[in-house]
Protein backbone atom coordinates (compact mmCIF):
# COMPACT_ATOMS: atom_id res chain seq x y z
CA UNK A 1 0.00 0.00 0.00
CA UNK A 2 2.73 2.53 0.93
CA UNK A 3 4.08 2.55 -3.00
CA UNK A 4 0.36 3.57 -3.58
CA UNK A 5 0.28 7.40 -3.24
CA UNK A 6 2.63 7.05 0.22
CA UNK A 7 -0.26 4.60 1.39
CA UNK A 8 -1.55 8.15 2.28
CA UNK A 9 0.67 9.64 4.64
CA UNK A 10 2.08 13.32 4.69
CA UNK A 11 4.33 13.76 1.60
CA UNK A 12 6.94 14.44 4.52
CA UNK A 13 6.00 11.13 6.29
CA UNK A 14 7.78 7.68 5.10
CA UNK A 15 5.34 5.04 5.22
CA UNK A 16 5.67 1.74 6.61
CA UNK A 17 3.42 -1.45 7.97
CA UNK A 18 2.86 -2.48 11.64
CA UNK A 19 4.75 -5.73 11.78
CA UNK A 20 1.58 -7.60 13.58
CA UNK A 21 -1.21 -6.01 11.76
CA UNK A 22 0.75 -4.87 9.26
CA UNK A 23 -1.64 -1.41 9.14
CA UNK A 24 0.02 1.71 7.26
CA UNK A 25 2.20 3.79 9.66
CA UNK A 26 3.09 7.13 8.78
CA UNK A 27 6.14 8.62 10.77
CA UNK A 28 7.34 12.00 9.84
CA UNK A 29 10.69 12.55 8.20
CA UNK A 30 14.29 13.70 9.78
CA UNK A 31 13.20 17.52 10.27
CA UNK A 32 9.41 17.16 10.53
CA UNK A 33 7.43 17.42 13.79
CA UNK A 34 3.74 15.33 13.76
CA UNK A 35 1.08 18.11 14.47
CA UNK A 36 -1.84 15.87 13.84
CA UNK A 37 -4.63 14.28 16.03
CA UNK A 38 -3.53 10.71 16.18
CA UNK A 39 -4.41 8.65 14.42
CA UNK A 40 -4.16 11.65 11.62
CA UNK A 41 -0.51 12.40 11.07
CA UNK A 42 0.25 15.45 9.82
CA UNK A 43 4.22 16.79 9.68
CA UNK A 44 4.89 20.13 10.02
CA UNK A 45 8.87 21.83 9.60
CA UNK A 46 10.08 21.41 12.97
CA UNK A 47 11.45 25.15 12.64
CA UNK A 48 8.17 26.05 12.54
CA UNK A 49 7.06 24.70 16.03
CA UNK A 50 8.38 25.96 19.37
CA UNK A 51 11.55 27.12 16.42
CA UNK A 52 12.57 23.45 16.29
CA UNK A 53 13.34 23.63 20.26
CA UNK A 54 16.24 25.45 19.63
CA UNK A 55 17.22 28.18 22.18
CA UNK A 56 15.11 31.39 21.74
CA UNK A 57 18.40 33.33 20.76
CA UNK A 58 19.15 30.53 17.90
CA UNK A 59 17.85 30.64 14.86
CA UNK A 60 16.71 26.76 13.59
CA UNK A 61 17.65 25.60 10.16
CA UNK A 62 18.42 22.10 8.45
CA UNK A 63 21.07 20.13 7.20
CA UNK A 64 21.69 19.70 3.94
CA UNK A 65 22.40 16.37 3.63
CA UNK A 66 20.04 14.83 5.78
CA UNK A 67 17.78 17.66 7.12
CA UNK A 68 18.29 17.21 11.09
CA UNK A 69 17.59 20.79 12.73
CA UNK A 70 20.32 22.91 13.16
CA UNK A 71 20.64 25.14 16.21
CA UNK A 72 22.39 28.25 15.37
CA UNK A 73 22.96 31.33 17.66
CA UNK A 74 21.77 34.79 16.51
CA UNK A 75 24.51 37.98 15.59
CA UNK A 76 25.57 39.21 18.89
CA UNK A 77 25.23 35.42 21.11
CA UNK A 78 27.39 32.69 21.87
CA UNK A 79 26.73 28.94 22.37
CA UNK A 80 27.86 27.92 25.59
CA UNK A 81 26.71 24.82 25.58
CA UNK A 82 27.21 21.80 23.72
CA UNK A 83 27.31 21.15 19.71
CA UNK A 84 23.94 18.81 20.89
CA UNK A 85 22.87 21.04 23.58
CA UNK A 86 22.84 25.15 22.08
CA UNK A 87 22.66 27.46 24.61
CA UNK A 88 22.88 30.87 23.42
CA UNK A 89 24.32 33.63 25.86
CA UNK A 90 24.44 37.31 24.89
CA UNK A 91 28.31 37.67 23.42
CA UNK A 92 28.85 40.64 25.64
CA UNK A 93 28.52 38.35 28.80
CA UNK A 94 31.18 36.38 27.49
CA UNK A 95 34.72 37.28 27.97
CA UNK A 96 33.24 40.79 27.12
CA UNK A 97 32.43 39.83 23.64
CA UNK A 98 36.28 39.56 23.33
CA UNK A 99 36.16 43.35 23.01
CA UNK A 100 39.58 43.45 25.83
CA UNK A 101 39.53 44.58 29.16
CA UNK A 102 40.09 48.25 28.66
CA UNK A 103 37.12 48.41 26.03
CA UNK A 104 32.97 48.64 26.51
CA UNK A 105 31.03 45.70 24.37
CA UNK A 106 27.74 46.48 23.10
CA UNK A 107 25.28 45.83 20.27
CA UNK A 108 24.77 47.38 16.79
CA UNK A 109 21.32 48.42 17.15
CA UNK A 110 20.43 47.05 13.59
CA UNK A 111 22.22 43.99 13.06
CA UNK A 112 22.81 43.01 16.99
CA UNK A 113 26.48 42.40 15.97
CA UNK A 114 28.97 42.47 18.53
CA UNK A 115 30.58 46.71 18.93
CA UNK A 116 33.76 47.13 20.37
CA UNK A 117 34.60 50.81 22.17
CA UNK A 118 37.00 51.69 24.01
CA UNK A 119 36.74 52.95 27.85
CA UNK A 120 36.14 56.76 28.59
CA UNK A 121 40.45 57.42 29.01
CA UNK A 122 41.29 55.42 26.44
CA UNK A 123 42.15 55.44 22.64
CA UNK A 124 42.13 53.05 19.95
CA UNK A 125 45.51 52.35 18.94
CA UNK A 126 44.78 49.75 16.66
CA UNK A 127 45.09 49.39 12.85
CA UNK A 128 41.85 48.84 10.76
CA UNK A 129 39.20 45.99 12.32
CA UNK A 130 41.59 45.53 15.56
CA UNK A 131 40.64 47.30 18.32
CA UNK A 132 43.54 48.02 21.16
CA UNK A 133 42.87 50.18 24.27
CA UNK A 134 45.59 51.98 25.40
CA UNK A 135 45.38 54.87 28.08
CA UNK A 136 44.93 58.08 26.23
CA UNK A 137 47.57 60.19 27.94
CA UNK A 138 50.18 57.53 26.24
CA UNK A 139 48.98 58.43 22.54
CA UNK A 140 49.43 61.98 21.62
CA UNK A 141 49.41 63.45 25.33
CA UNK A 142 45.51 62.90 25.29
CA UNK A 143 45.70 65.83 23.18
CA UNK A 144 46.71 67.81 25.53
CA UNK A 145 49.00 70.64 24.67
CA UNK A 146 52.69 69.96 24.85
CA UNK A 147 53.30 72.29 27.45
CA UNK A 148 50.32 70.33 29.61
CA UNK A 149 50.69 67.00 31.45
CA UNK A 150 48.10 64.42 30.65
CA UNK A 151 46.28 62.73 33.82
CA UNK A 152 42.77 61.14 34.84
CA UNK A 153 39.48 62.31 36.31
CA UNK A 154 39.39 59.75 39.84
CA UNK A 155 35.56 59.22 39.35
CA UNK A 156 35.07 58.82 35.64
CA UNK A 157 39.13 58.76 34.31
CA UNK A 158 38.18 61.10 31.57
CA UNK A 159 41.28 62.59 30.45
CA UNK A 160 42.50 65.65 32.48
CA UNK A 161 44.57 68.29 30.73
CA UNK A 162 46.39 70.51 33.14
CA UNK A 163 49.13 72.84 32.33
CA UNK A 164 52.80 71.99 33.43
CA UNK A 165 54.23 74.55 36.46
CA UNK A 166 54.93 77.72 34.92
CA UNK A 167 51.86 77.80 32.24
CA UNK A 168 48.10 78.23 32.40
CA UNK A 169 45.67 77.53 30.28
CA UNK A 170 44.25 79.64 27.49
CA UNK A 171 40.71 78.85 26.76
CA UNK A 172 38.06 76.91 28.71
CA UNK A 173 38.59 73.81 26.81
CA UNK A 174 40.40 70.87 28.25
CA UNK A 175 42.34 70.77 24.71
CA UNK A 176 43.15 74.19 24.90
CA UNK A 177 46.62 75.31 24.91
CA UNK A 178 49.18 76.16 27.70
CA UNK A 179 51.16 79.43 27.67
CA UNK A 180 53.39 81.00 29.36
CA UNK A 181 51.99 82.12 33.22
CA UNK A 182 54.11 85.20 33.35
CA UNK A 183 52.07 86.48 29.85
CA UNK A 184 48.93 86.55 31.84
CA UNK A 185 48.49 89.32 34.62
CA UNK A 186 52.01 89.26 34.77
CA UNK A 187 52.09 85.50 36.43
CA UNK A 188 50.18 87.17 39.23
CA UNK A 189 53.35 89.22 40.34
CA UNK A 190 51.63 92.42 40.84
CA UNK A 191 52.47 95.42 38.48
CA UNK A 192 55.54 96.56 40.72
CA UNK A 193 57.48 93.20 40.11
CA UNK A 194 58.93 91.07 36.97
CA UNK A 195 57.72 87.55 36.50
CA UNK A 196 60.24 85.00 35.62
CA UNK A 197 60.78 81.37 35.77
CA UNK A 198 62.65 79.02 38.58
CA UNK A 199 65.11 76.90 36.35
CA UNK A 200 64.69 73.98 37.81
CA UNK A 201 60.75 73.81 38.70
CA UNK A 202 59.88 76.20 36.13
CA UNK A 203 57.24 77.76 38.84
CA UNK A 204 56.87 81.46 38.77
CA UNK A 205 59.32 83.48 40.55
CA UNK A 206 58.33 86.96 41.78
CA UNK A 207 61.02 89.83 42.03
CA UNK A 208 60.61 93.40 42.68
CA UNK A 209 61.40 96.20 40.15
CA UNK A 210 64.07 98.48 40.91
CA UNK A 211 63.36 100.69 43.78
CA UNK A 212 60.49 98.25 45.80
CA UNK A 213 61.02 96.10 48.18
CA UNK A 214 59.19 92.84 49.22
CA UNK A 215 56.90 93.20 52.21
CA UNK A 216 55.02 90.22 51.97
CA UNK A 217 55.28 87.17 53.85
CA UNK A 218 56.56 83.48 52.95
CA UNK A 219 55.83 82.63 49.51
CA UNK A 220 53.53 85.86 49.12
CA UNK A 221 55.39 88.72 47.09
CA UNK A 222 53.93 92.36 47.76
CA UNK A 223 56.30 94.84 46.31
CA UNK A 224 56.26 98.13 48.54
CA UNK A 225 57.76 101.19 47.75
CA UNK A 226 61.23 101.18 49.16
CA UNK A 227 60.94 104.77 50.02
CA UNK A 228 58.16 103.75 52.57
CA UNK A 229 59.64 100.83 53.96
CA UNK A 230 62.90 101.68 56.92
CA UNK A 231 63.06 105.08 54.57
CA UNK A 232 64.81 103.21 51.90
CA UNK A 233 68.29 101.71 53.87
CA UNK A 234 68.87 105.44 53.60
CA UNK A 235 70.66 107.17 57.34
CA UNK A 236 68.18 108.70 59.72
CA UNK A 237 68.93 112.47 58.32
CA UNK A 238 68.92 111.68 54.49
CA UNK A 239 66.05 111.91 52.14
CA UNK A 240 64.93 108.76 49.95
CA UNK A 241 64.02 109.04 46.14
CA UNK A 242 64.18 107.41 43.14
CA UNK A 243 66.76 107.62 40.27
CA UNK A 244 64.20 109.06 37.38
CA UNK A 245 65.42 107.01 34.74
CA UNK A 246 66.53 103.53 36.56
CA UNK A 247 63.84 104.21 39.84
CA UNK A 248 67.01 102.88 42.04
CA UNK A 249 66.71 104.43 45.83
CA UNK A 250 68.60 107.88 46.00
CA UNK A 251 69.84 108.99 49.54
CA UNK A 252 70.31 112.45 49.68
CA UNK A 253 71.41 114.07 53.17
CA UNK A 254 68.55 116.57 54.67
CA UNK A 255 69.47 120.39 54.99
CA UNK A 256 72.07 120.95 57.49
CA UNK A 257 73.75 117.74 56.89
CA UNK A 258 76.33 116.57 54.63
CA UNK A 259 77.71 113.21 53.13
CA UNK A 260 81.30 111.90 55.45
CA UNK A 261 80.11 108.56 54.16
CA UNK A 262 81.14 107.09 50.40
CA UNK A 263 78.94 107.68 47.50
CA UNK A 264 77.58 103.98 47.73
CA UNK A 265 77.12 103.86 51.91
CA UNK A 266 75.40 107.56 52.75
CA UNK A 267 76.15 108.55 55.99
CA UNK A 268 74.72 112.07 56.72
CA UNK A 269 76.58 114.16 59.05
CA UNK A 270 76.17 117.68 60.96
CA UNK A 271 77.42 120.80 59.18
CA UNK A 272 78.78 122.84 61.76
CA UNK A 273 82.05 120.67 62.08
CA UNK A 274 85.26 122.55 62.90
CA UNK A 275 88.21 121.77 61.16
CA UNK A 276 85.92 120.68 57.92
CA UNK A 277 85.24 122.37 54.58
CA UNK A 278 82.07 121.52 52.96
CA UNK A 279 81.84 120.86 48.99
CA UNK A 280 79.12 120.49 46.82
CA UNK A 281 79.81 117.68 44.21
CA UNK A 282 76.54 116.39 41.89
CA UNK A 283 74.40 117.80 43.95
CA UNK A 284 75.24 115.58 47.29
CA UNK A 285 77.34 117.97 50.57
CA UNK A 286 81.42 116.49 50.91
CA UNK A 287 82.48 116.72 53.97
CA UNK A 288 86.88 117.85 53.75
CA UNK A 289 89.59 118.35 55.87
CA UNK A 290 89.63 121.79 55.44
CA UNK A 291 93.34 121.65 55.70
CA UNK A 292 92.94 119.96 52.12
CA UNK A 293 91.31 123.09 50.73
CA UNK A 294 93.55 126.09 50.32
CA UNK A 295 95.86 125.03 52.71
CA UNK A 296 92.65 125.65 55.48
CA UNK A 297 92.72 129.28 54.82
CA UNK A 298 96.41 129.50 56.20
CA UNK A 299 99.48 131.79 54.84
CA UNK A 300 101.23 130.40 51.89
CA UNK A 301 104.52 130.39 54.38
CA UNK A 302 102.52 128.21 57.25
CA UNK A 303 101.19 125.00 57.63
CA UNK A 304 98.09 123.75 58.19
CA UNK A 305 96.95 121.57 61.78
CA UNK A 306 94.02 121.06 63.94
CA UNK A 307 93.42 121.70 67.72
CA UNK A 308 93.96 118.66 69.50
CA UNK A 309 90.66 119.38 71.53
CA UNK A 310 88.38 121.70 69.15
CA UNK A 311 89.67 120.45 65.76
CA UNK A 312 89.66 123.81 64.85
CA UNK A 313 92.62 124.56 61.56
CA UNK A 314 95.74 126.02 63.27
CA UNK A 315 98.32 128.03 61.07
CA UNK A 316 101.78 128.05 61.74
CA UNK A 317 104.55 129.60 60.23
CA UNK A 318 107.27 127.35 58.72
CA UNK A 319 110.93 127.87 59.77
CA UNK A 320 112.52 130.89 58.52
CA UNK A 321 109.64 133.04 58.89
CA UNK A 322 107.43 134.79 61.68
CA UNK A 323 103.89 135.78 62.35
CA UNK A 324 103.38 139.26 61.33
CA UNK A 325 100.25 139.16 61.43
CA UNK A 326 97.42 140.74 63.76
CA UNK A 327 94.95 139.08 66.20
CA UNK A 328 94.22 135.82 64.59
CA UNK A 329 95.23 136.76 61.65
CA UNK A 330 98.62 134.21 60.47
CA UNK A 331 100.66 136.36 57.94
CA UNK A 332 103.95 134.34 57.66
CA UNK A 333 107.03 137.28 56.95
CA UNK A 334 110.93 136.00 56.19
CA UNK A 335 113.52 137.24 59.36
CA UNK A 336 114.48 140.09 57.30
CA UNK A 337 113.85 143.35 59.48
CA UNK A 338 112.25 143.45 62.93
CA UNK A 339 108.40 144.33 62.67
CA UNK A 340 105.58 145.86 64.75
CA UNK A 341 102.51 145.12 65.22
CA UNK A 342 100.02 147.38 65.71
CA UNK A 343 96.85 146.96 67.39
Amino acid sequence: TCTIKNGGCDPNAGCSHDNATNAVVCTCKTGYTNTGVAPAVICSDSCSLYNGGCDINAECSHRLEDFDVVCNCRVGFINVGTVNGVNCSDGCYVNNGGCGVNAVCSHDLTTMAIQCTCMTGYTNSGNGTTLVCTDSCKVNNGGCDSSATCSHDSVTFAVVCGCSIGFVRSGCDITAGCIDSCKVKNGGCGENAACAHDNLTNAVVCTCNKGYTNTGFGNSVYCTDSCQVNNGECDSNAACSHDASTNIVVCSCKNGYVNSGTDSVIKCTGMNLKGHHIRMLEDVFELLDACQVNNGGCDSNATCSHDASTNGVVCSCKNGFVNTGCGTTVKCTGIISNLVCFT
